[in-house]
């Protein structure tokens, strides 16, 4: 054969398909989860089609499954874009991609409960065919702009049926979700990948009730402090310590207003009624633009907006206290109210203990606290509504100390007392208006004031009874700070890519930071000493803040804000600029990295001598001697979704540097420091605190909770302290560790276990005793006792390892009125002797000193029973 006739024959031999394709060309395709970039390339290789596109316009990088056999190329095609509205035509020898292009409408409105009209935070709409949603704030409002042809959205909330949303052309809805009666699914952090945010969680109210109870009470902060990189203080308490910070470091919001002390029995509960919170988001890193004020973290608590159709309610009594809690409406569907109150019910076991204490000391106790929650919500139209909430809390204590001698065994008989008293609390009101002004924008604005105080009363009294020269001598000493807050929050939703939240406010500080006045009544009132500092200090401060929380891609998401602040007291003005950015990537086999860093500025200092959250620790503005603190911390994560998304993996590391703490210096104390050049008895300097957290997470099912563990440094240095060498801080906790399941059993049974171990705080220690020169020795001299100790280098010791595990049996039985429970207790289940607190102890008889460890929570059995109707 010529060569002319083999090229012919060559070409007669060529499949058809790479002579020419039409749109009847049967393909033949399979792929597994891959690009649709794949498949086009796999029609070019195998048919011969080309494919014309622009990278910036269509996206290709969708992930598909598909399995084409011998089908038309036309219906290939069409099965294969139409889902992501991708149009396709031929021109020529190839097919040129472009999206289709809709006209956009947006939907925005409030998700709620369909029973009692509860906006639900967090809630999400979705769109399937755009691959696009988004979540109610914390009003529940929210705001999605998508093609006007779109069919329908999904919409759903953990706990509750997933309901599809048809579009009917209305730019404003109100969807209503009904509660599941499934499984509670583990709540503590968000179930989304793409949506976690670097250090923050939010907390479940069910499962904070689930939690093993101290004496009874479950408490939202009590619930955060199992979590890691978190101090709980004294044992068994709520939060104190946040990455190496201290307790005045942590801001508490209560609806918007902070909260100064938000501590009942010196730390063990919580201000917060668990019958009223609603939702708790707590930030411990990567703080949005819109919060500022401290440094070291953020706990965000909202409370119940209260029934818009029935009356409900809840009540529970336990051993240390009984609370109750009722909503409903004012008018249907218009205006609702919420009321919770509790009180302690110390009483009997106090009593008790009075009558052992009396018979050797005559001691009396008396301690008492109580709290008031109150909210209306008011509906103005179904784009305004109007918020009151309030909270009244109290703590009192009173001590009454009596020394009496009787004529048959005294020469001159006596009566004499001492009767201290001593009270705090917090009063704070919220007053907001929600207003939506267009789909794409909505406002609120909010009046606070917040008010913390305490007291301290003093009387001695002497009346012998052979003589009228009685005594009867006052002594006083109290503080104050107020709180009295404008603010105006925007945010802005011009598309599914792009949240911009905005705002700006007015706060005017007014501080009390120790006033105390002694008299003596016994002839007539006599102004025996004057208060250190009755002036009043008022400090004015604006703000002013915008952050963008921007999709760049399916996998890159990007949050960037700026706080801007200004503080001016005493002739002093003090100004920030605080940046914040946290960049989050999802990468493939739902593994997401995570970086952020944060800058945190903080005016007001606190005059403490503990590092706990006590009842007389002072409030005080910056000065020109002490200027505001401010933190820098920067931290990266990991996050790994398990096994259908029932397990979450996350580890964080930070770093975050100090400047202007305070401490004060050596032989200061509270009560003659708090004058008005308080200043003058502190230091300023440095903190750092750096570490690791890791925490792993079973979401769903019958057996849910979390393990967590962290490797931790905390270091503070001062000119002037410790011969201006860092030392280890009061909560350099190095190695802590927590667990927390919770167990459903059955339909009724749901129990609870939580055991937590840490390796040890700092403490400063004697390393010698000195006498005066007359005794030279602590033991000559019969029963001479050393009157000076020489200390150690600040915090050179380790206390002992603190490790306890707490039970808790739940049994709920539903009700035709409702249901009841019955929730067993034990706090500190195997009795560990945790230290409380050291005292230096000194035994004359065998001439020794020693180190005396102090326990105060022992095996701790409860039982609270609760209903709801």
């Amino acid at each position: 054969m010529s060569l002319l006739g083999r090229m012919l024959l060559g070409i007669l031999l060529i499949p058809l398909q790479v002579l020419g394709w039409d749109w009847h060309t049967r393909i033949t395709v399979t792929v597994n989860n891959q690009p649709l970039s794949v498949i086009c390339g796999q029609l070019e290789s195998q048919y011969g089609i080309h494919f014309s596109y622009s990278r910036e316009i269509v996206d290709l990088s969708r992930r598909v499954t598909v399995n084409f056999q011998d089908k038309p190329l036309k219906r290939a095609l069409d099965e294969l874009f139409s889902p992501f509205d991708i149009r396709f035509a031929r021109i020529g020898e190839q097919i040129v991609l472009t999206v289709k292009k809709y006209p956009n409408i947006t939907i925005s409105g409030y998700i709620q409960d369909v029973r009692n009209g509860e906006r639900l935070i967090g809630a999400t709409i979705y769109s399937p065919s755009q691959q696009v949603g988004a979540t109610t704030n914390q009003f529940g409002f929210f705001s999605l702009t998508i093609p006007k042809d779109t069919a329908s959205l999904c919409v759903s909330y953990i706990g509750y049926h997933s309901q599809r949303l048809c579009m009917t052309g209305k730019s404003f809805v109100i969807v209503g979700l009904q509660p599941s009666n499934s499984l509670r699914e583990f709540t503590v952090s968000d179930t989304a990948q793409g949506q976690r945010q670097m250090s923050a969680l939010h907390v479940s109210p069910a499962d904070v009730k689930s939690m093993p109870r101290l004496l009874g009470e479950s408490d939202v902060m009590r619930a955060i402090a199992t979590l890691p990189g978190i101090s709980g203080g004294v044992d068994g308490g709520t939060v104190t310590s946040v990455r190496g910070g201290g307790s005045d470091q942590n801001l508490i919001l209560l609806d918007g207003s902070p909260v100064f002390n938000s501590s009942h029995l010196f730390g063990l509960f919580s201000v917060f009624n668990p019958d009223i919170v609603k939702s708790a988001d707590f930030y411990k890193g990567g703080f949005p633009a819109r919060y500022a004020g401290r440094l070291s973290s953020v706990i965000d608590i909202s409370t119940k907006d209260g029934d818009m159709k029935e009356y409900h309610g809840e009540a529970s009594a336990g051993v240390i206290a009984v609370r109750g809690m009722v909503e409903g409406p004012i008018k249907k569907d218009k205006t609702s109210f919420v009321v919770s109150a509790r009180r302690s019910i110390l009483e009997p076991i106090l009593n008790n203990i009075d009558e052992e204490i009396q018979k050797q000391k005559g001691t009396k106790v008396n301690l008492v606290f109580h709290d008031v929650n109150l909210k209306i919500n008011h509906i103005f139209s179904p784009k305004d509504r109007l918020y009151f909430s309030s909270y009244v809390g109290n703590d009192n204590l009173g001590l009454t100390l009596q020394n009496n001698a009787d004529s048959t065994t005294a020469a001159n008989p006596f009566n004499e007392s001492t009767v201290t008293r001593l009270n705090w609390g917090n009063h704070t009101f919220a007053l907001r208006w929600n207003h939506v002004f267009n789909p794409k924008l909505f406002v609120n604005t909010t009046l606070n004031y917040s008010q913390y105080y305490f007291n301290i009363d003093y009387n001695y009294y002497y009346q012998p009874s052979k003589s009228r020269d009685s005594i009867h001598l006052y002594g006083k000493y109290y503080s104050m700070v107020k709180d009295l807050m404008l603010r105006t929050d925007a945010e802005f939703i011009p598309d599914p890519n792009h949240i911009f939240k905005f705002g700006a406010g007015g706060i005017i500080h007014k501080f009390n930071p120790g006033v105390s006045a002694f008299e003596d009544y016994s002839q007539s009132k006599t102004l025996l000493d004057t208060a250190y500092n009755q002036a009043t200090s008022v400090g004015g401060e604006v703000l002013m803040y915008a952050e963008d929380d921007w999709t760049v891609t399916d996998a890159l998401r990007v949050n960037m804000g700026l706080h801007g602040s200004g503080f001016l007291v005493k002739g002093k003005l003090f100004y920030s600029l605080q940046p914040r950015v946290q960049v989050r990537y999802q990468l493939p086999n739902r593994w997401t990295l995570m970086a952020g860093f944060t800058h945190m500025n903080q005016y007001l200092h606190v005059l403490s001598e503990s590092n706990a959250s006590l009842p007389m620790d002072l409030w005080v503005p910056s000065t020109k001697k002490v200027g505001p603190m401010f933190s820098r911390q920067f931290t990266f994560g990991v996050n790994k979704i398990l096994k259908d998304q029932r397990y979450s993996l996350s580890v964080e590391a930070y770093y975050k540097s100090m400047r202007n703490v305070i401490e004060y210096k050596d032989n200061s104390k509270i009560f003659n420091s708090a004058s008005k050049n308080w200043d003058d008895h502190v230091e300023t300097g440095t903190g750092t605190s750096y570490g690791g957290e890791v925490m792993l997470e079973k979401r769903k099912g019958k057996l849910r909770g979390w393990i967590g563990y962290t490797l931790s440094w905390a270091y503070r240095r001062f000119p002037n302290v410790n011969g201006g060498e860092r030392y280890p801080y009061n909560y350099d906790g190095r190695h802590d560790i927590k667990v927390m399941l919770m167990q459903q059993v059955g339909k009724r049974w749901e129990l609870a276990a939580n055991w937590h171990f840490n390796s040890g705080l700092p403490l400063t220690l004697p390393v010698a005793s000195y006498e005066g020169v007359n005794n030279p020795s602590p033991y000559d001299g019969g029963g001479s006792f050393p009157v000076l100790d020489q200390l150690s280098n600040r915090n050179q010791y380790r206390s002992s390892v603190v490790h306890r595990l707490d039970l808790s049996a739940t049994n709920t039985k539903e009700k035709s009125w409702g249901s009841r429970s019955w929730t067993i207790s034990l706090f500190n289940a195997y009795n560990h002797a945790n230290p409380f607190l050291y005292s230096i102890v000194t035994d004359k008889q065998n001439q020794k000193r020693y180190l005396q460890e102090i326990s105060i929570l022992p095996i701790l059995p409860s039982v609270t029973f609760s209903i709801k109707f």
